[in-house]
Parts: C-alpha cells; sequence; structure tokens
C-alpha cells in the first residue's frame, strides 16, 4: 500500500498494514501524519492509514506486533487492550496481556509499558473454549471474561467505564449470572445499566 503527496511515496513495510517509527518516517513524522488527518494512531507506537476500516479485526494486527516483540510463547490480550480490540477508541497507554510462563521479557519499556500476568487461559480447562476468541490473529478473552478480568482486577474507573461498554456486546442475562455468580453482583447492576456500544465486528 502506498501514499503520494506533492514530493515522495509513503510506502508501509511490514505485513500488517501498520506505519511503524523509524521505517522510515519518524516517530514525530508519523505524529504529524494523524494530525492532518493522513494516518489513525493504533495500539502502541504505530499508525494505519485512515481510509482502513476501523474494525476489531485491524486494530488486533498493532496489539498482535507489540506482542510478537515482547512476548516470547504464547499470550492473550486482556483487560484494557482487549476491551479496546472489540471497542476501539483511543488506544490504552500499557500493553495487558496473560503468558502461559513468567515472562520477564526484554527492552519492553522500548515498545511501550506493559503489565503482563502469568497466567495460561489456554491451558486453563476452568476457562470455556467461548470465553477466548481469536481476533486478527490474537487470542482475545471474550467480551464476558474481559468485563469479568476489568471488575476483579481493574478496580479504576476506566477500567468499569470499558466493561459498561463492553456490556452492550453481551447477553444480558447471562451477563448477569456470571458477575454475580463471580462474586460481582453489584459490580453487574452498575454494568447493565449501560448498554449503548458499538456492534461487536471480529472480522
Amino acid at each position: 500500500m502506498t501514499f503520494f503527496d506533492s514530493e515522495s511515496p509513503w510506502t508501509i513495510t511490514n505485513d500488517y498494514d501498520l506505519y511503524v517509527p523509524h521505517n522510515p518516517y519518524t516517530a514525530s513524522e508519523l505524529s504529524a501524519m494523524a494530525y492532518q488527518g493522513v494516518l489513525r494512531p493504533q495500539f502502541g507506537p504505530y499508525y494505519v492509514d485512515s481510509n482502513q476500516p476501523d474494525t476489531p479485526s485491524q486494530r488486533a494486527k498493532s496489539v498482535r506486533m507489540v506482542g510478537e516483540q515482547l512476548i516470547d510463547g504464547s499470550w492473550t490480550a486482556t483487560l484494557l487492550t482487549a476491551a479496546w480490540i472489540y471497542l476501539g477508541g483511543q488506544a490504552p497507554e500499557m500493553f495487558e496481556a496473560a503468558t502461559a510462563v513468567a515472562h520477564r521479557g526484554k527492552s519492553r519499556s522500548t515498545v511501550m509499558p506493559t503489565a503482563l500476568r502469568q497466567c495460561d487461559y489456554l491451558g486453563d480447562e476452568s476457562i470455556h473454549e467461548d470465553d477466548l476468541r481469536v481476533i486478527g490473529g490474537v487470542v482475545v478473552t471474550s467480551p464476558e471474561l474481559t468485563i469479568e478480568d476489568l471488575l476483579r482486577l481493574g478496580g479504576r474507573t476506566r477500567h468499569q467505564d470499558q466493561a459498561r461498554r463492553l456490556g452492550a456486546l453481551t447477553d444480558r442475562d447471562r451477563l448477569e449470572q456470571r458477575l454475580t455468580s463471580a462474586g460481582l453482583g453489584p459490580e453487574a447492576a452498575h454494568i447493565l445499566q449501560d448498554r449503548n456500544a458499538p456492534d461487536l465486528q471480529t472480522v
């Protein structure tokens, strides 16, 4: 994919349709292109052509690119990272994921701040297969499990806000039953108040 201005071509040099700092443009140049409306910020330091559809699959590509640089082995996008894949909007400043093994990662802060939990979602028999989805090549906690994690592990206003928005993508009765069973009954009442959120796309 190539863009042209009046003087030079703008090219993408990776398989994810993402613009990467210093390849060849600096972070400042990419930020300026976004300010001009040519690019759209994605997860971490990456950008995408503003004409690209803003879908969960496209957003997941930038999460995948971050994860591939920071984690060796399997991982699952969780918490605010998972919520952003589903909902879009401003990307979170921290990469949150669960890994099968303890991970110390190398030079993680050079890409973006990270919060990695040792929790093998893929190998945990208590996690139902419906609680995990694959979007854009990334294993992501389902909206229901993401809500549960946000309420159980988050605790900040932003976690609660994103959980409330994700609630619109779920079956109300099943979500209420799930949260109540998890000991999150009071929180469930707040989440179920707001059912207005964008339609879930998984392409």
